[in-house]
């Protein structure tokens, strides 16, 4: 484990503040902040009807909606691994925390700037948390519970992420540079703690026994759910604000759309199946997000 933890340390840049080094000024209020496939809501009827402002308009708030979660994901995340103090540490994993409380924090602030800038500050933008929030709150960072759902959730978020800028790139789709810039922060600074969350997990698994493997396959399959649910699909309020005629009706087919369940999966499954192995399980079955 000190290995890996050597490593990650060493591979680790000098700390740059998001909100100093993104150029905010880039931003082009013309292009979308999400190429179209990547947008909940495109694969409906309604998406036809929309003129270009609207579809504009969705886009923000659709990218608004990721920032909500990552905002969600790592403040459960600096809660949890702070809550106890550091007493009698592990000088080199506190280390690894200490950096990526750090990271996240400047990731929070660079996703409340995007929130602002889509004018969705105080919308719930998220669908229900709450469930999801208990249980991340019960879970002890001594645990492997703990670290399955920060490797989830971050792999989940940094894949969608991963997709939307590939699609861009090969569509050669244009979308607004300062949402490009934050998408690729991210992802930069994620994929140091994915590989953390990785380590830590692949350490803690080991002292479980036959029973709480079990279970535990069993409930992060539901969690999961919820989570693509909370997190990939648009909530009521996020519809409402954008003004669309029968907000509830297309909150009832975007979450019914098959389209967007594929690509729920597509973000879900490589995580799943990677943690699912290590448990024991040749390979994770899809998970839906229905």
């Amino acid at each position: 484990m000190s290995t890996i933890f050597d490593r990650l340390i060493a591979a680790t840049p000098e700390y740059r503040d998001p909100l100093q080094e993104i150029d905010w000024n880039a931003a082009d209020p013309d292009l979308p902040w999400l190429p179209e496939k990547m947008i909940s809501i495109a694969h409906l009827p309604i998406w036809q009807t929309l003129d270009e402002a609207q579809r504009l308009r969705v886009s923000k708030v659709e990218f608004a909606r990721l920032c909500a979660a990552g905002l969600w994901l790592e403040g459960l995340l600096v809660h949890r691994v702070t809550h106890k103090g550091f007493v009698a540490a592990d000088t080199k994993e506190t280390h690894i925390v200490l950096q990526e409380v750090r990271e996240e924090t400047g990731h929070g602030l660079m996703f409340l700037k995007m929130i602002d800038k889509a004018g969705m500050g105080g919308k719930h933008l998220l669908g229900p948390t709450r469930l999801l929030t208990s249980v991340a709150k019960m879970l002890d960072p001594e645990g492997p519970g703990f670290w399955a759902m920060v490797y989830l959730g971050e792999s989940i978020t940094d894949n969608f992420a991963i997709m939307a800028l590939r699609v861009a790139s090969e569509e050669g789709e244009e979308i607004c540079p300062v949402a490009r810039q934050v998408m690729k922060w991210h992802h930069n600074d994620e994929a140091r703690h994915i590989a953390a969350a990785k380590a830590m997990l692949r350490d803690k698994l080991d002292t479980m026994s036959g029973v709480e493997r079990a279970f535990f396959k069993a409930v992060v399959g539901v969690l999961v759910k919820r989570f693509l649910r909370a997190t990939l699909f648009p909530s009521l309020p996020s519809l409402e604000a954008l003004g669309l005629a029968d907000p509830e009706g297309v909150w009832r087919a975007a979450h019914a759309d098959a389209d967007r369940h594929v690509l729920a999966r597509a973000c879900a499954d490589p995580a799943l199946t990677t943690l699912f192995k290590r448990l024991g399980q040749e390979r994770a079955a899809p998970v839906d997000a229905a």
